[in-house]
């Protein structure tokens, strides 16, 4: 299952490969060794080879098209959720179908594996974020009564956290080992569609239909600045490896690094021909992987 990569000189600058296998319709995620890329599309989950561009396989069990994936710590496995209400957990070896977990009664919007690779947690637009056994596929707990649609989850570096960004304009924190309610993160004032936490787990950043990106002390859970740019939504925010920069990606069309120290802007990469939806960084943070409405995917090389 291959498909084709362009030559450099067809790419944007500062791109080193442009994925374009079915249409894009979610998330990406790079494999803990950094060498593979799953990306959620209408047809499935495509498993991309990061140095040749090529597809290593397509993951087809969804009725609906996929919305989220993600790797396992070990990457050994997948969890992929999709518009048909349902997480489906994979063999990433052979990509055959393990689990099956039924239980939102709205579309999946996010999926994240534990720290320990223990537990998969999914959060839906019908407002709750379920807790996944993830060997036995069974239900361990469900977050309920906090918001009303959950657009995305991410556990902090130690698993003691699992934060959500909320329809309701706001960032829910949870012990996940209790399922107890620890602080709502209020400032965005639309939408938050994604968040992600600083490699240390000190930081927390989210990025908002506001336009805005925000910086948060986890420890205080105190805004600590604002970031202004983008023009329009902000998508999807990541942290670098090194915990030096973060990445946001927005309906401009760009994608933009923020030097986390100052709050200034480094740089802003442009070529996607739509909005972009995703931004990943790899696990040495020498490529930046971003997947826009144009059904695109970019590698950019940032070393």
């Amino acid at each position: 299952m291959n498909t084709q990569t362009e030559s450099l000189s067809n790419l944007p600058e500062g791109a080193k490969a442009r994925l374009d296998q079915g249409n894009l319709t979610g998330d990406i995620a790079f494999s803990s060794d950094g060498t593979q890329l799953a990306v959620a599309c209408d047809i499935g989950v495509w498993i991309y080879d990061v140095d040749t561009g090529l597809g290593l396989n397509l993951l087809v069990e969804h009725k609906e098209y996929v919305r989220c994936v993600a790797f396992s710590p070990d990457s050994t496995a997948v969890a992929s959720g999709s518009i048909d209400n349902t997480v489906v957990l994979w063999d990433a070896i052979d990509g055959a179908p393990t689990a099956t977990l039924a239980g939102h009664t709205d579309a999946v919007r996010s999926v994240a594996y534990a720290p320990d690779g223990a537990t998969v947690a999914s959060g839906s637009t019908d407002g709750t974020i379920w807790l996944w056994d993830a060997a036995t596929g069974e239900a361990k707990d469900t977050l309920t009564g906090r918001a009303d649609s959950i657009r995305c989850v991410t556990y902090s570096p130690d698993g003691r956290t699992l934060a959500a960004g909320t329809g309701d304009d706001t960032i829910v924190l949870w012990d996940p080992a209790t399922g107890k309610h620890r602080a709502t993160l209020r400032g965005h004032t639309h939408i938050v569609d994604s968040v992600a936490y600083s490699p240390d787990g000190e930081i927390l950043v989210s990025g908002s239909i506001d336009g805005t990106v925000r910086l948060w002390r986890t420890d205080k859970r105190s805004l600590i600045t604002t970031l202004t740019g983008h023009a329009g939504y902000v998508w999807s925010v990541a942290y670098s490896p090194d915990g030096k920069t973060v990445a946001s990606g927005g309906n401009d069309n760009t994608i933009r690094l923020w030097d986390v120290e100052t709050g200034e802007p480094k740089d802003t990469l442009t070529g996607h021909t739509g909005s972009v939806r995703n931004v990943k960084y790899s696990p040495n943070g020498s490529i930046l992987a971003s997947g826009s409405d144009d059904h695109t995917v970019l590698l950019w090389d940032i070393a």
